[in-house]
């Protein structure tokens, strides 16, 4: 059985797997391989016959290419079936043509037209088109197993962060009830707000969103700490539309909170920053470090889940550093613009 007859995962990939660094390579290397081969058993001049066969079967896969390319970008997405049937519709289609045409170019002219070198022609294109689809159907089916297996991870590291999130921001409602049961209300207002946000399906959002969600988690922890927290915010020509992972900077901010401010008994300052360096968007937040103090057990937020999401979502182009310094800590989040996976759930 051909991996697109049983894989569930392909539905809408075989045109932009074909478009793809990998599926470009595979068709030059079937063409190159398919003008050899016609050459070896043709017994003609080989070098001048490769030349002129490889020069054919090149223009056959580009044009194709171009083509594809063109349904991509101006049609809505297509089945995998339909877009098989357009790949083989396509490819035999230039082939017909170009095996047409290049009867009347002046290498070598044929009058009147040759149809059984067509269907010569024809028939070893349909061949090729098979194999090579099946290697793409291969290669789709194994990029989606990777991605649902990496979406399968995030789920998993999400629903640590989540709860964590929770059971900070509950915390915090829970002493504001018995201290000052109108921030209480205030508080759980905001707090409803937030949840809606931190605890929605989506995976990425906007900068401008996961700005304002951590805001909105800062002042409910103001209720608490008051005067000993106090938060300044530099964001300096950022584009708030950039999408970037869902609670990638709340966690780093939780983390100041409860490592820096909370067993602080003056408090502190948290420092949080947010611009474009080189082409990256830079998110760092520092915030006051004491090696001998203690914070709450089982709270702040385990870089280990951030640098794991990271690496799911920009692979090696994303970095998370730390770094301590007269007695401030200092985290620094290093995204490539445009380099975003978008990791969407299991159909």
């Amino acid at each position: 059985m051909t991996p697109w007859v049983h894989s569930t995962s392909i539905d809408r990939g075989l045109f932009k797997a074909m478009l793809t660094e990998r599926g470009i390579l595979a068709m030059i290397i079937a063409s190159q391989a398919v003008a050899f081969i016609y050459t070896l058993a043709s017994g003609k001049d080989f070098w001048l016959s490769l030349g002129l066969v490889s020069l054919f079967t090149h223009a056959n896969a580009f044009i194709t290419l171009a083509l594809i390319a063109l349904v991509l970008r101006f049609l809505k997405p297509l089945s995998f079936k339909s877009e098989l049937g357009l790949v083989l519709v396509f490819f035999q289609s230039v082939c017909i043509v170009t095996s047409v045409l290049v009867q009347y170019s002046p290498f070598t002219p044929v009058s009147p037209v040759d149809w059984p070198f067509v269907i010569n022609n024809n028939a070893i294109c349909g061949f090729v088109v098979i194999l090579l689809l099946h290697f793409m159907a291969i290669y789709i089916d194994n990029l989606n197993t990777i991605a649902h297996a990496a979406n399968a991870e995030l789920e998993a590291l999400q629903a640590r962060i989540r709860p964590h999130f929770l059971h900070n921001a509950l915390n915090t409602l829970a002493e504001l009830c018995h201290e000052s049961p109108n921030d209480a209300e205030e508080a759980a207002l905001t707090m409803a707000k937030l949840m809606q946000v931190a605890f929605a399906r989506n995976k990425t959002h906007s900068l401008g969103q996961e700005i304002s969600l951590t805001k909105g988690y800062l002042t409910i922890e103001k209720y608490r700490f008051e005067h000993r927290l106090k938060v300044v915010w530099s964001i300096n020509n950022v584009d708030l539309n950039v999408k970037v992972p869902a609670l990638i900077l709340q966690p780093l901010v939780e983390n100041a909170v409860v490592h820096g401010i909370e067993p602080a008994r003056e408090g502190g300052v948290i420092n949080i920053e947010v611009n474009f360096v080189n082409s990256m968007l830079a998110l760092k937040v520092d915030n006051p470090f004491n090696a001998g103090s203690k914070s709450r057990s089982g709270q702040g937020i385990a870089l280990e889940n951030i640098t794991r999401r990271l690496s799911i979502y920009y692979g090696e182009k994303a970095t998370l550093k730390t770094s301590q310094k007269s007695g401030r800590f200092l985290l620094t989040v290093m995204l490539p613009l445009g380099a975003l996976n978008e990791i969407s759930g299991s159909r």
